[in-house]
């Protein structure tokens, strides 16, 4: 068992923090948190009830954290490098002083924010500098320069001296990770340690605040794992520190790793040549669906679309490595890939591209498994404007990658038998080019062939769907799999249980209380369903009508003092969108729209007039009965069982006086005396019918013109506040 200098005294450290940690925060989490996951404000935070089931593991790993930064160097072993040890001995002091700075401001942060900026700042450069020549056994100059030159761009841009929150720290970082696996003096741990640590880096939320629901968010608890495993930073830094005691040329690799052959590195070891058809075939599995798709003008191979891309939403620089990765994978660059590890055959190269395309098919499976059923005919990323058409289905680029990873590590292995490769090579094509069970390409009906036929039954379904959009589905999903979905909706209508009508709800988007609408033209059940709605509908619309002409039936019939020259009670019952106009044209030179009529009617209420241009405000909640009456002459005065009563004028250009409102439809008689043009003044008469007790049942409307001069606005009668 390897003991540290200082093991004892880091284990009763971590074990008391986390023993706090977990007492504290049953009693007081908020508190906790703002400690263990770093969010401000601590009290923006909605935890639920399983928040401290989310704490306590990140507590957990800190704890551990803690451990490793605190424990010290291995005892024993190889001879140690003395003080100062040269360029290694002043970097295992910066990287100390690193480890200290973050540890003492996630414990104590300070209210001055300037000065740890800039001493953070110095032990970077420290660290960042004293990296060049420690690593100078494992990395060529050029790699070395360039770590210096990344490392000094990242902290400018910490400082504020070049684009802030960009990857450019990786650019140092992963240099020098390649560095420390060449260099025997630091372990694999403290290697994939760092590794883990920059990936977490790249995945970080952009803007991060924790919101815990009452319920489990996936989503949530991804977030929250990124931002713990920021502390694997301080590991990394310590465990780098804690190994640099063993000189360069005696340090031995660390317990468990291979031995080097001579002369070689591990896994540089080259098979023989792999058979030329085999090889070529592993060469191209990746890029036959890349050919589909490339030739429908589609390069991608799923688009930043489900489980993965959701998780990785958190952040902009997530999000957008997830579409380079989609791209990378739809132009075939997988190929290349493949074609490197054919090309040097040796063990370490098969390995990691085997793995990088099994690790590439599992993302693209996951994300094409956790799509909406209605987006699997095709892709589409939220940063193009819609669903592409006529592409793959993302499985076969899964399909493919996992095929050729498979014959890659066969040929590694060695030289299979006949049949055996046979079977292999059977296998992977049947991946890539046997379609699978609805997912096979058939006819697609386009919105041209539905203008060109009569919709009827199957038709008709997928026309719908094609031109009004009833469902959400890709533009190249084949008919055969838009009617197999119909079919089973139909299923589920018919068998009306609740806990599948809900599944349909929220796996697949579509509203149960719509359904029959969508699917009415294939199933039967739908088909009555709809009927006996529009029945209901028919029925209902009657008995409203029915009831309006009942109202008005009932509504006082206007007696002239004088005889008319026509007079027009409107038979059915009106409903104005809010009011009803009279709008002429003039001429080219006058735009009637200019005098402001509209407001005008505002300001007493009810009626404005000007040359070309009336207008009557209703009420657009309520039908109207309508009565129009035209004078040769002045008319009296009536008020009587009136509420409101307004007179103004109107300067007819064509004597065209028919009151109209367009979006309800609504065209009333002429007003006019005989088509006569010229000045007239309306006057116009408004009030409520009672109706079942009720004071507002249906308006009333009386409206009189006759020929006269003035413009002036006369109000009768104003109604009551």
């Amino acid at each position: 068992m390897r003991r540290y200098r200082f093991g004892r005294i880091a284990a009763l450290v971590a074990v008391a923090y986390v023993a706090g940690v977990g007492v504290v925060v049953f009693a007081d989490w908020i508190t906790v948190a703002g400690v263990v996951v770093p969010v401000e404000p601590p009290h923006l935070m909605e935890l639920g009830p399983w928040a401290r089931w989310v704490l306590l593991p990140v507590a957990v790993l800190q704890g551990w954290a803690l451990w490793q930064v605190l424990r010290g160097p291995v005892l024993g072993g190889a001879a140690r490098v003395g003080w100062p040890g040269g360029a290694a001995g002043w970097l295992r002091v910066a990287l100390y002083a690193s480890v200290a700075h973050t540890l003492l401001l996630h414990l104590w942060p300070p209210d001055d924010v300037e000065w740890p900026i800039w001493t953070g700042a110095l032990v970077r450069l420290a660290v960042v500098g004293l990296y060049v020549p420690v690593l100078a056994a494992s990395l060529p100059r050029w790699a070395r320069l360039g770590t210096l030159v990344a490392g000094i761009a990242a902290v400018a841009a910490d400082l504020g001296y070049g684009p802030a929150d960009t990857p450019i720290w990786l650019l140092w970082a992963v240099p020098v990770l390649v560095g420390q696996a060449r260099d025997p003096r630091w372990s694999r741990g403290t290697v994939w340690t760092g590794a883990i640590f920059a990936a977490a880096w790249l995945l970080r939320p952009t803007s991060f605040a924790i919101r815990f629901p009452r319920e489990l968010d996936p989503g949530l608890l991804f977030e929250v794992a990124v931002v713990a495993l920021g502390a694997l930073g301080a590991v990394w830094e310590a465990r780098s520190a804690h190994e640099l005691t063993r000189p360069a040329e005696t340090a031995p690799r660390p317990a468990g790793a291979r031995p080097r052959m001579a002369g070689a590195r591990p896994g540089a070891v080259r098979r023989p040549s792999f058979p030329l058809p085999l090889a070529a075939v592993a060469v191209a599995l990746p890029l036959v669906p890349v050919a589909v798709n490339l030739a429908h003008g589609v390069p991608r191979a799923i688009g930043p679309r489900g489980a993965v891309a959701d998780l990785l939403r958190i952040s902009d620089r997530a999000s957008l490595a997830w579409y380079a990765l989609d791209l990378l994978l739809g132009v075939g660059a997988p190929a290349l890939l493949v074609l490197a590890a054919v090309a040097r055959r040796t063990r370490t190269t098969v390995r990691v591209t085997a793995v990088a395309l099994l690790g590439c098919a599992a993302l693209v499976a996951v994300s094409a498994l956790t799509l909406p059923p209605a987006t699997l005919g095709g892709t589409g990323p939220d940063l193009a404007p819609g669903p592409d058409p006529a592409a793959l289905p993302p499985l076969w680029h899964a399909a493919a990658l996992t095929a050729a990873a498979l014959l890659l590590l066969a040929l590694q292995a060695g030289t299979p038998r006949r049949h055996t490769l046979l079977a292999a090579t059977a296998a992977a094509l049947a991946l890539c080019f046997l379609p699978t069970a609805d997912l096979a390409p058939g006819k697609v009906t386009t919105a041209e062939d539905c203008a060109r036929a009569p919709r009827t039954s199957e038709r008709a379904y997928l026309c719908a769907i094609r031109v009004n959009a009833t469902l959400d589905v890709a533009a190249g999903t084949p008919d055969h799999v838009l009617l197999a979905r119909g079919r089973r909706l139909c299923a589920v209508h018919a068998r009306q249980d609740p806990a599948e009508l809900a599944r349909l709800r929220s796996e697949e988007g579509v509203d149960p209380e719509g359904l029959p609408w969508v699917i009415d033209d294939i199933c039967p059940s739908a088909h009555a369903a709809v009927v006996a709605a529009e029945t209901a509908e028919e029925v209902e619309y009657e008995q409203s009508q029915a009831e309006e002409r009942r109202k008005c039936d009932a509504a006082p019939r206007h007696r002239p003092l004088i005889t008319p020259a026509k007079a027009v009670r409107v038979k059915e019952p009106q409903w104005p969108d809010g009011s009803l106009g009279l709008f002429e044209a003039v001429d080219d030179s006058f735009d009637p729209l200019s005098q402001g009529v509209f407001s005008k009617a505002l300001a007493n209420g009810l009626v404005a007039g000007g040359r070309g241009h009336l207008v009557i405000l209703t009420h657009s909640d309520a039908h109207a009965c309508v009565t129009l009456e035209t004078y040769a002459r002045r008319p009296p005065v009536e008020t009587g069982g009136w509420e409101h009563v307004v007179e103004v004028g109107y300067d007819s250009p064509a004597g065209d006086l028919r009151l109209r409102d367009d979006l309800s439809g609504i065209v009333l008689p002429d007003l006019s005396l005989r088509g006569r043009p010229g000045h007239y003044r309306v006057r116009v008469h408004f009030a409520w019918l009672p109706w079942n007790g009720g004071r507002y049942g249906t308006q009333r409307l009386l409206v009189m013109a006759y020929p006269g001069d003035g413009d002036d606005v006369r109000t009768y009668r104003a109604p009551t506040p």
